[in-house]
């Protein structure tokens, strides 16, 4: 399904009355909204090939394929998490080809800290961690259109409504999801709106992004230190 961004859309059974658009400047500007895929990186990197326009965003409500880096394989029970890719364009000096890995997560980690009142911290280069536990990923890729202009994947995936039980046993101890570090106790988890978690961590990607492309590198690199897990 492709959506532009005066379209409403959800993620969430319980927000299919209450839509709500994304009000970002240009992250969102065309919306793939996908039940199933290989790998929402694929998929926008495709897209990015073809010209798509910088911001386009691609979302799954499961991958079949998902991955993290060194091609790990990345898994998630379905319509429990958010699986996005986003298409950019800024060419990437050499000295910057890590950062947006680094905005992915500081993004991610900000968002659950306002919306969510989460002290959630960065593992470098790209985790998202709460206790020690990890919560998010984000996976950059760099790619070529068909003209030859050099433009980048940024991807990331949040474990939100996922149960204890949910995870495999090795996992119950490394990983968690925002529902669960948003429950009052071990044995209550918190549903989570996924479509206004999205929203917040889109708002803020397009912020730190536009940091990026100011080459303002030293505030970056001052939020992650900030952020940085100790």
């Amino acid at each position: 399904m492709l959506l532009n961004q005066s379209n409403y859309f959800t993620l969430d059974n319980k927000t299919k009355n209450a839509h709500t658009t994304l009000q970002t400047a240009f992250i969102g500007c065309q919306i793939e909204h996908h039940h199933q895929v290989a790998s929402t990186n694929d998929i926008a990197i495709a897209r990015g090939k073809a010209g798509a326009v910088e911001g386009t965003l691609v979302i799954a409500e499961h991958q079949t394929a998902g991955r993290g880096r060194y091609g790990r394989k990345w898994e998630a029970p379905p319509g429990k998490c958010l699986l996005v890719s986003v298409v950019l364009k800024h060419r990437l000096l050499r000295a910057q080809v890590a950062l947006p890995n680094l905005v992915g997560a500081i993004a991610i980690a900000r968002a659950l800290q306002t919306t969510h009142g989460l002290d959630a911290r960065i593992k470098p280069p790209n985790d998202v961690r709460i206790k020690k536990k990890k919560v998010a990923g984000v996976l950059t890729e760099l790619a070529y259109d068909d003209q030859q202009h050099p433009f980048f994947v940024l991807g990331f995936g949040v474990n939100v409504n996922i149960a204890l039980e949910d995870f495999p046993p090795e996992l119950r101890e490394i990983a968690t999801s925002v529902g669960i570090a948003s429950a009052n106790s071990e044995d209550q988890n918190t549903e989570i709106c996924r479509a206004s978690l999205l929203h917040a961590i889109l708002h803020q990607l397009e912020d730190t992004y536009l940091q990026l492309k100011a080459g303002e590198t030293d505030l970056i690199m001052n939020q992650f230190e900030e952020l940085r897990e100790k």
